[in-house]
């Protein structure tokens, strides 16, 4: 039971990680589709200018000391900041779970319990790749409307350019290319946790 509840906890701290990784990936990845998708043209403003912007929004998102956001060149609805809010606490809950977990998937690895949960180890990486399948099925877009419905209480995700024109400089592809960044990352880490176990049961 110990060695379950030990595995359990490892498993929500892999989780963590990757999507905190996938957190601060999205910082250089963002960068990358300014570029692909002329977002500072978009946005009618110069690179760097649409740049301190997502630099402020992610700073709120990741720093707890701070309270309000307020992005210099964007205004935003009361329906917005109420999501950019909800959207720190999941953040908050994120990076909490990454450092209280660890010692939990200490123990894992120093016990050498991947060995008795190959089989549990299997299930958890196939779960983002069905996930992905599910998405490709029926469509990214469409993937992303049930995702917001199942993680977020309201609709106040559905931003409306004309109120919150933030939404116009993070487009679906950004949102794709996080969630493969994310799905890559988790599947890695099991991966070695999987090949380290397979290693032992061959010695």
């Amino acid at each position: 039971m110990r060695d379950k509840f030990i595995f359990g906890l490892s498993v929500l701290w892999i989780i963590a990680l990757s999507v905190t990784l996938t957190i601060i990936l999205s910082i250089p990845l963002f960068a990358l589709e300014m570029s692909w998708y002329h977002l500072a043209d978009l946005a009618q403003m110069s690179a760097m200018r649409l740049w301190h912007n997502f630099l402020v929004l992610m700073n709120y998102l990741l720093n707890p000391f701070i309270g309000q956001l307020h992005m210099p060149d964007f205004p935003s609805s009361a329906s917005g900041l109420e999501h950019f809010a909800e959207v720190k606490m999941l953040f908050m809950l994120t990076l909490g779970l990454t450092i209280v977990l660890i010692p939990a998937f200490i123990i894992f690895v120093k016990e050498n319990l991947s060995l008795f949960f190959h089989n549990g180890l299997r299930i958890v990486m196939g779960l983002p790749i069905v996930a992905g399948l599910f998405a490709l099925l029926i469509g990214f877009d469409q993937f992303f409307v049930i995702f917001h419905e199942v993680l977020f209480r309201d609709n106040s995700w559905l931003f409306d350019p004309s109120t919150d024109p933030i939404i116009n400089v993070l487009p679906e592809q950004f949102f794709m290319h996080t969630f493969l960044i994310f799905i890559l990352i988790y599947e890695l880490l099991f991966f070695i946790i999987y090949r380290r176990g397979f290693n032992f049961r061959k010695k």
